[in-house]
């Protein structure tokens, strides 16, 4: 659908002014922060696209880059909007696309072209492994992030919806709440190419669940091209690697393959 906002002022940022949004510009549905009224949103026009269209394949990213004149990747814009009612974050993404449409002149169009990807299926199919959970209707995600008690070693991190990554060493955990399996595909294809040791390529989901699920990972970090490994960093235990992890405590394998992926052209801005 289209959708507008009432008012909208776009104006660029002064440089080393302090962050200005009540709503985040990721690609998230948490919504913490905001609660009706102004929608009031500060980053970079490129951050502003991803927003807009919810793109959530992070390999997309350069390509998406590539194609903007730099001062959309180095100039920050502070636009504040009034919608005429209290939209939802899938609204006001699409309110943004009308906005970048009409102050940016913005237009763009997708392609479907074969490239190398991973479909993401469940090892065993119909059956999930053990930290891969349907999410309870617990309200958490309308709650901020409380850091005040970071959680023991081996537990869950803080309970906020989202992607969250709890560094430690040498293992990491990483606990996604309250995500569609797509958008699950989404938050593995940017950890598993920083943290896991995956080709930055578009992860796809292929397992055929519906919903909104949990999910969480214990793993070892895969070491950096180059890198001699650190002696003190051994774990008391051997962890499994990112790959492994998904396919003993989730019950998920990828399976690299070329396949058909959207692709975002941008006409003219």
């Amino acid at each position: 659908g289209k959708m507008s906002f009432e008012v909208a002022s776009v104006r660029q940022k002064a440089l080393g002014a302090p962050y200005g949004g009540n709503v985040s510009l990721e690609g998230s549905d948490s919504f913490a922060g905001y609660s009706g009224g102004l929608v009031r949103t500060d980053g970079l026009l490129i951050n502003y696209l991803i927003f807009a269209y919810k793109i959530q394949d992070a390999s997309q990213y350069p390509l998406v880059q590539a194609q903007l004149p730099k001062w959309a990747q180095t100039e920050r814009f502070i636009v504040e909007d009034r919608p005429s009612s209290n939209p939802t974050k899938d609204q006001i993404r699409l309110m943004m696309q009308t906005l970048l449409a009409e102050r940016f002149h913005l237009t763009l169009h997708t392609e479907i072209r074969q490239l190398p990807m991973y479909a993401l299926t469940l090892d065993k199919p119909g059956k999930p492994g053990p930290n891969l959970q349907p999410h309870p209707d617990d309200g958490l995600c309308s709650k901020g992030l409380d850091r005040s008690a970071p959680p023991a070693k081996s537990s869950a991190p803080w309970p906020t919806c989202g992607l969250v990554i709890v560094t430690g060493k040498p293992e990491q955990h990483m606990r996604i709440m309250d995500f569609t399996m797509e958008q699950i595909a989404g938050g593995l294809e940017t950890v598993g190419a920083s943290r896991g040791g995956l080709d930055q390529i578009p992860i796809l989901d292929r397992t055929g669940l519906t919903g909104k699920f949990d999910i969480d990972l214990d793993f070892l970090p895969a070491p950096k091209p180059g890198s001699p490994p650190d002696p003190g960093t051994e774990p008391e235990a051997p962890a499994p690697s990112f790959v492994e992890a998904l396919k003993i405590q989730a019950g998920l394998k990828l399976v690299r393959q070329t396949g058909p992926v959207d692709v975002y052209v941008i006409d003219h801005v």
